[in-house]
């Protein structure tokens, strides 16, 4: 086995591939040496700055180490580079409906949905998709739901929670999502019906107003005729 600082000078001194930088970079976590790894990735970046395995390295070795700021940091930098990336969810989702591979072309929109839950062509395509009789039997995800409930639509997005649970009855993160959205509605309701008490109290009150004016009207039309 060679020395750790014969590995560590081929890291720094040769710009290798990425992947024979994070093989070497994994030979040398798996000695314990944590600060000669994270000079390891810090200067295989240099050469590799969008690698993403290297960075994750980097990230994972800062968070054993207890630097969570500086893991933070790495691993926002991964989070954004990965949105860069989610939009191929979506062209992977179009070949294979060309391909008419329908379940697949749901779970590609799924994930590319986690990452741009505003794109409303996409959601319907994949809502049209999930209720499709043409395709095999295809259950609604929590992502769906989460799609809907992000637009406002509560009651669809518990309806397909519902589904999802009856589906899958072990699932308890479904299970929770599900109780969190009824009660989200029961409060709905319970405001609406305050609002609903409040202005028919104020209808009522303008009624009695209304009706005072126009009787303090006649009265005064009666003085002036008397």
């Amino acid at each position: 086995m060679r020395a750790l600082d014969e590995i560590y000078n081929e890291v720094l001194d040769k710009p290798v591939t990425p992947r024979e930088s994070l093989l070497l970079i994994k030979a040398l976590k798996e000695k314990g040496e944590t600060e000669i790894v994270i000079k390891a990735c810090l200067k295989a970046l240099e050469f590799f700055p969008d690698d993403i395995n290297i960075r994750r390295a980097l990230a994972e070795t800062y968070l054993e180490k207890g630097s969570i700021e500086l893991a933070e940091k790495e691993l926002e930098r991964l989070c954004e580079k990965i949105d860069e990336l989610s939009s191929l969810f979506k062209l992977q989702a179009e070949l294979f409906i060309k391909k008419d591979r329908i379940k697949e072309a749901i779970n590609s929109l799924s994930l590319y949905l986690a990452h741009h839950s505003d794109d409303q062509e996409a959601a319907q395509l994949l809502s049209k998709l999930s209720s499709s009789k043409e395709g095999p039997s295809i259950l609604p995800t929590s992502t769906l739901a989460e799609i809907y409930y992000k637009q406002g639509e509560l009651q669809e997005a518990i309806k397909i929670y519902e589904q999802t649970v009856k589906a899958f009855p072990d699932d308890e993160k479904s299970k929770l999502r599900l109780k969190e959205l009824k009660e989200i509605k029961e409060a709905e309701g319970r405001e609406e019906a305050k609002e609903g008490l409040l202005k028919e109290k104020k209808l009522r009150l303008i009624r009695v107003l209304e009706r005072w004016l126009s009787d303090i009207e006649q009265r005064r039309a009666v003085g002036l005729l008397h």
